[in-house]
């Protein structure tokens, strides 16, 4: 009957479960699950019967939580009663900033276009948790995602009881009333607390002084958080267990020096670490890790000779915490935290214990987070690290024992001393300056990561029962060859998707929908080549300095997303028709993010400045670079290319010197024209007046300027996608053109419609698919 709260987690997990996904399939499983415990672990009919109830308690508590989970408003309201409890974040001239609308008693995310650099001072000078305003706006429903794989922001927030977003038209704070409550009252210090080390620490000491302290990543680089998260040492820059327990035991350790004594000493600790866990933001990791620590000391303060053991603890804080948030079950940070932590103290009483050398005790700790969190980072991010194996050896010291303290002792006697403490954080901002390089330099090398692309379900429950088999011989101490035979096995799982995924025998075309813009990939069968036409990229509007966001960017964000998710590692072509920044301005991000083998260019007489930094950055990677026009072509296997424009060192106008590719896939024939207009199209019938095909990619986003009757009349498709901008500013797609495509009953997809168009191919057929939004 050992570890009994570890069966008793299992039982809590299948309850939810059955609410929010197949009742059918997890009451089979739960079922399965008693027979198991009844036959192999001998369980008696009192623990069988708290397993039957906890599984109903959850199951109706899940229903609970999904009834109640809905909107009280329309959408309709104009008029809001605001009740701002965060700080928010300021990027640019954009305030994101989660708040209560108090007439409805429901959270909205808040959306403000800051309109001067003034107001943006003073919205990062005086907004603080406590405010009310009114004011008035517009809700809009949040976004879903749009393509395949892609985080989905509208399903994220209904998890956390949010529906709308609100977009105000002004926030003016002068006219904003205070009511202070004990919670707003702490959240008031952690806002004071970010502001102080803003203020006053030193510029490059701040992200990761903030990220330490208070648990906020907002103000670390997207640049940075990238190096660190390619290493696997995101976590290191939250506030987790082994952080908790670092500030525990030196609280405690002041407070027994000053004369309280130890039982006052404890006590004295557990009231404060929840409003500790409020000031550091409350996330899933930092109340794993206050609720655990809270459950300990309750019981080394009154448990007497039956003190709960730490596996005990973290399955009961596992189903305290589900009890009141069962939609934290999706949260990837309250996985993570929960499924290492688990797994280190199931591994402490067999596998640790044979490991007493520092450095031997911190590699086997670090494979062990390595393996078992593989799965679920290749399921959400598509890759994992695996230098984070030995990086650990020098960053868990570094954090743990040099810089948390720095930091924490920084900051306590900077607010008891002032400016006189200044030269005491020099040395501080010169250890972070150097270990911020050394992570960059680190990141940069070759194979830091292992791009899988996400496990479809059957291969991830292969990842759960191949994992938990090597721990289980681990667990047994193999001997030999056996023993190194052995940590081959996860290697095996890893090769055995790359595998699947790449000697697949179905083909696909995606257009993957990048707002106003056109990104196109294609996959050949049994991994023959990745070609991707264009990579989308963000327009580029003239700003002053203080409206200039930090974020979002097609590219990064949603295109090499994709192509990770799909397992892609290597681009055979990237073929850009043209340089426009909506066509090619992603290219970057994709030659820095994956290998490009050869970058495909229209061969034109002049180039744009986007093309000319392209090339160069080709240049400087040593991708091969192909200047394309009429007559080039490429053939693998059964699969031919043709470039049909444009002409040699072509000197017609932009967007009718778009490199217009041919080829036929699945059974179909296929017409990228990038942005090719009516002039275009006229050159492209005159040379080729016996073309036809089946699908078209309709030119410049359905503009009046393309697809025109004549052109619509020769080529005769039977299929037509638009790669378009929900409500962008241009009108596309023109409704001449949607009324041409019409009259013809040529069926027509859109992004902006329909999300991401997917044909899925083997051998000569196919099929369809969209990505609803």
């Amino acid at each position: 009957m050992n570890n009994i709260g570890v069966f008793y987690a299992i039982t809590t997990f299948l309850g939810i479960m059955a609410s929010f996904q197949s009742f059918p399939l997890f009451l089979i499983t739960f079922s399965m699950y008693l027979f198991f415990l009844i036959k192999r672990k001998k369980y008696r009919f009192i623990h069988v019967t708290a397993c039957i109830c906890l599984f109903t308690i959850f199951f109706i508590r899940a229903e609970i939580e999904l009834a109640n989970n809905k909107s009280n408003l329309t959408g309709r309201e104009q008029s809001f009663t605001l009740f701002f409890n965060e700080i928010g974040k300021v990027n640019g001239d954009l305030l994101t900033i989660k708040v209560l609308d108090r007439r409805k008693s429901e959270t909205l995310v808040v959306r403000y276009r800051i309109h001067s650099e003034k107001e943006k001072q003073n919205l990062q000078q005086h907004l603080s948790p406590g405010l009310v305003c009114r004011v008035k706006g517009k809700l809009e429903e949040p976004s879903a995602a749009t393509n395949e794989n892609a985080f989905d922001y509208k399903n994220y927030l209904k998890q956390n009881h949010i529906y709308w977003i609100l977009e105000p038209d002004q926030i003016n704070l002068n006219t904003c009333q205070r009511d202070s409550t004990f919670m707003t009252s702490l959240k008031k210090v952690r806002a004071y607390g970010i502001r102080y080390v803003q203020t006053f620490f030193p510029k490059e000491t701040v992200p990761l002084a903030a990220a330490l302290l208070f648990g906020t990543s907002d103000l670390i680089s997207s640049d940075k958080m990238d190096h660190y998260r390619d290493l696997g040492l995101v976590h290191l820059l939250a506030i987790s267990g082994l952080h908790i327990a670092i500030i525990v035991a030196i609280v405690n350790y002041f407070l027994l020096r000053i004369g309280i004594t130890r039982e006052k000493s404890l006590v004295l600790l557990i009231v404060c670490l929840p409003v500790y866990c409020i000031i550091t933001g409350a996330t899933p990791s930092v109340n794993r890790s206050v609720l655990m620590t809270m459950l300990l000391l309750i019981g080394k303060r009154w448990g007497n000779h039956h003190q709960l053991k730490p596996l005990d603890v973290i399955c009961l804080t596992f189903i305290l915490y589900l009890l009141v948030s069962p939609f934290a079950i999706y949260n990837i940070g309250f996985q993570l935290s929960f499924l290492v932590t688990f797994t280190l103290l199931l591994s402490s009483e067999y596998l640790l214990k044979r490991h007493e050398h520092p450095v031997s005790l911190l590699l086997v700790t670090s494979f062990l987070s390595m393996v078992i969190t593989a799965p679920l980072l290749l399921y959400f991010f598509f890759e994992f690290s695996i230098s984070t194996l030995f990086v650990n050896l020098l960053y868990i010291p570094l954090f743990n024992v040099v810089l948390l303290p720095y930091v924490l002792f920084g900051f306590l006697l900077h607010l008891l001393f002032g400016s006189n403490l200044d030269p005491l954080l020099i040395p501080l901002n010169q250890l972070i300056i150097l270990t911020n390089q050394i992570t960059e330099k680190i990141s940069l090398l070759p194979w830091n990561t292992i791009i899988l692309g996400r496990p479809a379900l059957p291969l991830l429950f292969l990842y759960c029962w191949g994992i938990f088999l090597f721990f289980v011989l681990w667990e047994k101490g193999l001997s030999g060859v056996k023993r190194y035979l052995l940590f081959l096995l996860p290697c095996v799982l890893f090769i055995g998707q790359y595998s699947v995924t790449s000697l697949s025998s179905i083909g696909e075309v995606t257009f993957l929908d990048v707002g106003q813009g056109d990104s196109i990939y294609i996959r050949l069968p049994y991994g023959k080549g990745n070609y991707l036409i264009d990579t989308g990229g963000n327009r580029l509007f003239e700003k002053e300095p203080w409206q200039v966001r930090e974020g979002y960017e097609v590219g990064k964000d949603t295109v090499v997303p994709f192509l990770k998710s799909k397992g892609v590692t290597t681009i055979d072509k990237l073929i850009l028709t043209h340089g426009d920044m909506d066509h090619a301005g992603g290219a970057k991000a994709v030659m820095s993010e994956l290998k490009v083998h050869e970058v495909v260019l229209p061969d034109v007489k002049e180039k744009n400045g986007l093309e000319t930094e392209l090339i160069q950055i080709a240049s400087k990677e040593k991708i091969k670079i192909r200047y394309a026009h009429v007559g080039d072509s490429w053939q693998v296997d059964g699969s031919h290319f043709y470039v049909l424009s444009p002409k040699e060192q072509s000197m017609v106008a932009n967007n009718n010197h778009s490199l217009v590719l041919h080829t036929k896939l699945g059974g179909l024939s296929w017409l990228f024209t990038g942005d090719l207009e009516e002039e275009g199209e006229l050159l492209l019938m005159e040379n080729y007046s016996q073309l036809s095909v089946d699908v078209l990619k309709v030119g410049h986003h359905g503009s009046s300027s393309s697809t025109t009757e004549t052109f619509l009349d020769q080529l005769s498709p039977k299929v037509a996608v638009i790669s378009v901008g929900k409500n962008n500013t241009f009108g596309h797609p023109n409704p001449e053109v949607i009324e041409r495509l019409e009259k013809r009953k040529i069926k027509l997809f859109r992004t902006d419609v329909n999300g991401a168009i997917t044909y899925t191919f083997k051998k000569e057929s196919g099929t369809f698919s969209v990505h609803n939004p």
